[in-house]
């Protein structure tokens, strides 16, 4: 009886030690946070084709949001492959929709859910993606606002979570001027050097990430891709994070 406590003492000492090793396993990517000048991402698509991520850590990236859908169908054939392997390599990852006009919101916001499934640890908050390039059918400003603030909702009840808005500072001013588009933080898109613009909207809250470029050369990476910034240190960065 003894004997049998015994080795049921090392076991669980041995089980938990794995779980420990395996909640360490990224621990060089969270200290990495704090020692690099910069938290720096880039966000990618299947145009990017496959990617090297062992070469994309090389490059400094500490994050990547990946396209995961568009309009109320179209679900982006690299998603899951980019996902798994962003995770593989503690690289922190997000997901992205591209919204179109002529679909159905809810639908949308359905596609999106669908191809995302659910959030895991180390995953940073949805975003739509809110550009000129979705105005794929004529709408009033009005229902663009009503529909794409229903497809915030839907996403954010699904998950808990409240979702950033990608957009340029244009088509911000132009579209985005709802004060409610104000409680979602914004990634603005500016190719600039000097520290960019925000729609009116966000005048108060400021921005979350920059998009610089999307011109950047990474080694990882066959061809230009999109390159972004955070805006804050590594604490207000994991705040951002899935638990």
């Amino acid at each position: 009886m003894k004997k049998i406590t015994i080795q049921l003492f090392i076991l669980s000492l041995i089980l938990l030690s794995c779980a420990t090793d395996k909640s360490n396993l990224c621990n060089s990517e969270n200290q990495r946070l704090e020692t690099d000048p910069s938290i720096l991402g880039m966000d990618v698509s299947h145009f990017q084709g496959d990617i090297k991520w062992d070469d994309i850590k090389k490059d400094g990236v500490n994050f990547v949001y990946i396209k995961a859908s568009e309009g109320d169908d179209f679900k982006d054939p690299k998603f899951k492959t980019n996902r798994a392997a962003a995770k593989s390599k503690c690289i922190y990852r997000g997901a992205y929709h591209f919204y179109e006009t002529g679909y159905d919101p809810t639908k949308q916001a359905q596609n999106f859910i669908a191809a995302v499934g659910k959030l895991e640890p180390g995953d940073l908050p949805p975003v739509l993606d809110l550009e000129e390039l979705g105005i794929k059918a004529p709408v009033t400003k009005k229902e663009y606002q009503k529909n794409t603030l229903l497809w915030l909702q839907i996403v954010e009840k699904e998950w808990g979570v409240a979702p950033i808005i990608y957009s340029n500072l244009y088509f911000g001013i132009k579209y985005l001027d709802h004060p409610d588009f104000a409680k979602y933080k914004l990634w603005i898109a500016e190719y600039t050097k000097k520290t960019p613009k925000v729609p009116k909207t966000w005048k108060n809250e400021g921005w979350i990430i920059w998009q610089r470029t999307d011109l950047k050369d990474l080694k990882g990476i066959k061809g230009d891709v999109d390159y972004d910034l955070f805006h804050g240190n590594a604490e207000a960065f994991r705040k951002l994070l899935k638990k």
